[in-house]
């Protein structure tokens, strides 16, 4: 390659980074805050990000699931349309942010350096995941730009309400618009693709699963009286009695070929063995090793720790009393997230904790799922993270949280999955502490890295 034709391609790089940063503050800006009341207006974002496609001759459809809930739908056409589509999807809507627990302005989008000097994009969404957002376009658009296109077909999706379950999002798409997840044969979106450090060395997790969320509700009934009486037929006392049971419950530890994977590269790089493989006997993850793996992986460890298990939460006991009235019934949320398989044992462990004398009525219900951490999109991903931070080590996990992508599965099953929403960040700052976190905030320099991995990942794979 020519000098000048290298520093052209340099010149075009960071032309594209600095859409991705400029993209990520112009969609924070806008109002996506999503407190499930239906109030969430998704519709101008989705407008402006159409017309920067339609900027570089892409067109994108918009579809509304109910007034202000946009759905954006784009197409790319690759090299050689018979192979299987890559769906690329997010959400452009977030959760909810009070200013006045803020040190900025949630909605502004502001450059500045953090604590401990690292000059970041803040505001809400920055990290979910308005900067996967802003990664991807940039990341087409340059591809557009080049004359690039990429080796396969891709579907550009946005969808809205993923903060709240997706009810009128990715789930109304599988019931009224399943063209838009079908025939898909690779997926990637949030969560995955982000670094860490262990022992020093910097790690990038890779999302290859996610657990099944399992959101119910407990209802006691009982005695209403004045608070004032005896009462031995409490419905709060029951109710709280339950979720302590259900707080309590102690899950045992399950491996998956998933988090299997994970903890032998853990094991590789905190033992320095030269094979992961060498860690692969299942005898050798006893309780006291797989808690030294989890605390090895810094401040991923609660993520690590969240997938080698069922976890049950409780979120919230209320029974809308005033303080001398005994009511009549009381309720609890469980925000329950199961391994792959797992959600209905699950669901039957909840209802028998709870007792008999416990209503458990779910609120929403999806199945998880497991890709092959040897499949083809895990290892082209790592392919690309290698290539351009070749001495770092990339590892599969499975995620306790849940993206739209289960949704995805529903409608093309045999589609392979990832998270990757990719950022270099520097040592020290805690990615996973960003989501759904006060001065919620990314690092500048990892949006640049991120949109060049997603630029060189949907123009080759």
């Amino acid at each position: 390659m020519t000098t000048n034709a290298h520093d052209a391609l340099a010149n075009e790089a960071q032309a594209a980074g600095d859409e991705a940063v400029a993209f990520l503050r112009r969609l924070i800006r806008f109002d996506t805050r999503n407190n499930g009341d239906g109030t969430c207006n998704e519709r101008p974002a989705a407008d402006w990000v159409r017309e920067q496609l339609s900027e570089v001759g892409i067109n994108a459809t918009i579809e509304e699931s109910e007034p202000g809930r946009a759905i954006l739908a784009a197409e790319i056409t690759g090299i050689d349309p018979t192979l299987p589509t890559l769906l690329v999807h997010g959400h452009l809507d977030t959760v909810p942010a009070n200013a006045s627990d803020w040190s900025v302005d949630p909605l502004s989008g502001a450059i500045a350096t953090d604590p401990d000097g690292i000059e970041c994009v803040w505001g809400r969404g920055a990290v979910d995941m308005k900067d996967m957002v802003a990664m991807a376009l940039a990341a087409i658009r340059s591809l557009a730009r080049r004359g690039v296109r990429p080796r396969r077909n891709v579907r550009f999706v946005l969808l809205p309400d993923e903060e709240a379950g997706g009810h009128i999002g990715s789930d109304w798409v599988t019931k009224h618009h399943p063209e838009l997840f079908a025939d898909i044969g690779y997926v990637i979106s949030e969560t995955g693709g982000f670094s860490d450090y262990v022992e020093g060395r910097r790690v990038y997790y890779v999302q290859v699963g996610e657990k099944g969320t399992q959101w119910f509700r407990l209802e006691a009934s009982g005695t209403q009286s004045h608070g004032s009486q005896i009462n031995h037929n409490n419905a709060v006392v029951r109710v709280a009695e339950a979720a302590v049971r259900i707080a309590h419950y102690p899950w045992p530890v399950e491996l998956s070929p998933v988090t299997r994977a994970l903890l032998n590269g853990l094991s590789a790089v905190v033992d320095r063995t030269e094979s992961r493989t060498a860690a692969s006997d299942a005898q050798r993850y006893d309780a006291q090793t797989i808690q030294r793996l989890i605390q090895s992986a810094g401040s991923t460890s609660p993520w690590v720790a969240s997938s080698l298990r069922n976890t049950f939460n409780v979120s919230s006991i209320d029974a809308g009393s005033t303080v001398n009235i005994v009511p009549a019934k009381a309720t609890a949320l469980v925000d329950g997230r199961a391994l792959p398989g797992q959600e209905d044992h699950l669901f039957e462990t909840l209802a028998s904790l709870a007792g008999p004398d416990i209503s458990v009525s779910p609120i929403h219900r999806s199945n998880g799922y497991l890709t092959d951490p040897d499949s083809e999109l895990f290892t082209s991903i790592a392919a690309v993270l290698h290539a351009l931070d070749p001495e770092a080590e990339v590892l599969p996990f499975l995620s306790s949280g849940g993206t739209d992508s289960k949704e995805v599965k529903q409608i093309s099953p045999n589609a392979e999955a990832c998270g990757f929403m990719p950022l270099k960040v520097p040592q020290g700052f805690s990615y996973i502490a960003q989501f759904h976190g006060i001065d919620e905030r990314v690092p500048v320099e990892a949006l640049r890295f991120g949109e060049q991995a997603l630029e060189r990942f949907i123009a080759t794979f």
